[in-house]
This record gives C-alpha cells, sequence and structure tokens, in this order.
C-alpha cells in the first residue's frame, strides 16, 4: 500500500510539472552561419540574458514570467559582434517559434512569428495595419531625395512624410483607445511618459495603477519612477539649485544667478547635439527680444569635451550665460531636473518656483510674451 502511495504522489508531481505555466521561444535560422543566440530583455536593472549555441540551425529557449516582458533576439556568428535578429517580442507563459530568414539586413518585418501569445498577436496585428501605410514608400530613397533635393522637394517631401505621420498617429490612437490599459498600451505609456507633463504622466500612471496585473511589470515600476522625478521639477515647484563651472571656472549657483531676472530659462543643450543646434539660432532671436525686459537664460552643457563646448558657443552666437561639468548624460544639474532628452528647458521666476517645465518649440515667445508684457 505504501508503494502504491509513493507512486501516486510521483504521478501527481509529474502532471504538476508537466501543466507548470512557462514560455518556450524556438528560434529557426535560415542562415547557418550562427553559432548562439541571445534572448534578453535589455533590462537597466535585474536584466535577463540567456544565450544558446544552435545547433541544427535552432535555439530554444524555456523560462518562466510573472508579467509580459519585452524581449530581443541578437545572433552571433564567430568574431563578429551580436546582431539583432528580432526586437520587440511581448513575452508571456506561451508557446512561440520564430523563423529568422538568411536576407533579413535588419528588416524585422521579414521575421516569422507564430505564437499563442494574445499579447504578441496583437502587437503584430498592429504592426500589420502601420506597415500598410508605408508599403508604397520606399523610405530610404525619400530621406536620400530629402538630402539631394532642393527647398521645393524638401517641402514636398516633408508634407509627405507628415500625412504618413498623421495616419500612423491615427491608427494608434485607434489602438489605445480600444485598449486603453493593454500591455502594448502599457510599453508604449512607459517609453512616452517622459515627454509630458507631470498633470498628463500621473493621470497614465493612475489608469495603469487600477490593473493589479502590472503591479510587479518593469514597464509600470519605471514609469512610477518617472513620475516622482519629474513631480520634483514640475510646475509651482521650488527648482533644485546646483552649482556648475563657466568656461572659465568661475563657479555659478542657478538661485544666485535667477533672482537677476524676472524669468530665467535654464536650457539643457549639447554642440553633438542636432536639434539643440538647429534651435539656437531660433532662441538667439528670442534672447534679443525679451532680455532687456527680465528674460535671463543658463545654459547647461552636456558636452564631454570642453573644446567643442566653447566652439558651439562661438559658432552659434550664445551670448547668455554657460555652465558645464563636462560629464555628459551624468551632468550633475540634469540629473536633479531628470533630464533624458535635449533641448529640453524650464522657466523659473525670480524665486526660483517653475512656471514652464520642458516646453515645446512653440510655447516659448508665446509664453514670454505674455509674462513680461
Amino acid at each position: 500500500m505504501k508503494k502504491l502511495f509513493i507512486i501516486a504522489l510521483a504521478a501527481v508531481a509529474a502532471i504538476s510539472c508537466a501543466n507548470k505555466p512557462g514560455y518556450t521561444v524556438t528560434v529557426n535560422l535560415e542562415d547557418d552561419s550562427f553559432k548562439s543566440v541571445i534572448f534578453t530583455n535589455n533590462a537597466k536593472e535585474n536584466p535577463i540574458a540567456d544565450t544558446v549555441a544552435v545547433e541544427n540551425k535552432k535555439a530554444v529557449f524555456k523560462g518562466e514570467i510573472a508579467t509580459f516582458d519585452v524581449f530581443s533576439i541578437l545572433g552571433v556568428k564567430e568574431g563578429e559582434d551580436p546582431k539583432p535578429l528580432k526586437r520587440n517580442i511581448f513575452i508571456e507563459n506561451a508557446n512561440y517559434t520564430i523563423t529568422i530568414p538568411a536576407d533579413l539586413e535588419n528588416d524585422n518585418n521579414k521575421v516569422k512569428v507564430e505564437t499563442n501569445s494574445p499579447i504578441q498577436n496583437q502587437y503584430d496585428s498592429l504592426n500589420t495595419a502601420l506597415e500598410e501605410i508605408y508599403k508604397e514608400v520606399d523610405m530610404n530613397q525619400l530621406q536620400k531625395d530629402y538630402m539631394e533635393g532642393d527647398e521645393t522637394v524638401k517641402a514636398q517631401i516633408m508634407e509627405k512624410v507628415q500625412e504618413l505621420g498623421k495616419k500612423s498617429e491615427e491608427v494608434m490612437n485607434n489602438f489605445l483607445g480600444a485598449n486603453p490599459t493593454s500591455a502594448i498600451a502599457l510599453f508604449n505609456a512607459a517609453n512616452e511618459i517622459r515627454y509630458l507633463s507631470a498633470d498628463s504622466a500621473r493621470k497614465i500612471v493612475d489608469k495603469f495603477a487600477e490593473a493589479p496585473e502590472y503591479a510587479e511589470n518593469r514597464f509600470y515600476k519605471a514609469m512610477t519612477e518617472t513620475l516622482a522625478k519629474m513631480e520634483v521639477v514640475a510646475v509651482g515647484k521650488t527648482a533644485p539649485d546646483f552649482t556648475l563651472n563657466d568656461p572659465d571656472g568661475n563657479p555659478v549657483t542657478f538661485s544666485e544667478f535667477y533672482k537677476k531676472n524676472k524669468v530665467t530659462m535654464v536650457d539643457f543643450w549639447a554642440s553633438w547635439c542636432g536639434p539643440c543646434r538647429r534651435f539656437n539660432p531660433i532662441l538667439t532671436k528670442i534672447y534679443a527680444k525679451y532680455s532687456k525686459k527680465g528674460f535671463g537664460i543658463l545654459g547647461v552643457s552636456l558636452d564631454k569635451e570642453k573644446e567643442n563646448w566653447l566652439k558651439a558657443i562661438k559658432d552659434d552666437k550664445l551670448v547668455w550665460k554657460h555652465v558645464s561639468d563636462l560629464q555628459y548624460w551624468d551632468c550633475a544639474a540634469a540629473k536633479l531636473f531628470n533630464i533624458s532628452y535635449i533641448p529640453q528647458s524650464y522657466f523659473v521666476d525670480a524665486e526660483g518656483k517653475i512656471l514652464l517645465a520642458a516646453p515645446g518649440e512653440e510655447e516659448i515667445e508665446k509664453f514670454l510674451e505674455e509674462y513680461l508684457k
């Protein structure tokens, strides 16, 4: 009897293991020169990265996941750096068969994904709808034509690109409207939240907070952390203070600087930043127009090389005050203001209260015209 009981327990255990939830990702490679495949979620904290040797042009990954994650597949050839094969695979406890064609050339649209994952299938359907918009347009050729064309051609191409962008935005907005708390909506929000105001970001985080399945999801956690940093520099808060050196090595304290102006713009930029350099002529005109009315600018550079920083100031004729610690993205002031892209700016009054946070280009002069009238 005891022996039968043990056998019964073993059978139950076997059934439990067989029914254990998990994912299986089978990667089929038509190019037989790949030696191994990397499966990674590219996370900065607690990253998951698994490497499997290719056997018979196949690599298989297995695991279990508590909440969805987004992975990438990279292939490794002898003596070469890993090559991206497929990005944005939404992994949940499901089965995936991913076929990588030999003529991939970094075109993820050629990769075939077969799965019983509802999230991945939803993502693929959305991508198909977006691809449909661009299927008759050769974007590489369009870019070449733009670079080689005259002003008329460039204007026509920009009009076409904007038209395609509006159609894509409409498709995406329709999807998000119909699936406001989907995994794809969360992934999208986590990537876009840094471009929003603190109030708008708070509404999005609160929406996903009502979905308990995301409580431990890394994208939801990243959004809450970003929001906390954004709220430190939200409109109405006192701006963080900092001291950095000017080009001559003299320390400049932000709180001492903004006391001298009715309104001060702290402008985060860098010599290597194309959008920053394109915006500088516009900002120069704005400064010339409003500086006599009490408008000041403190430029904070995210440069690494002092020579490049000073050359950009001279070349762009930036006549306002400049500071930097030449620490690139590790700039102390940039961290205080949660700067994740540039150009980005904040406007404060003479007491340091934030009046305008991360405005768009078109908002700046409108704000100054109203505030300094």
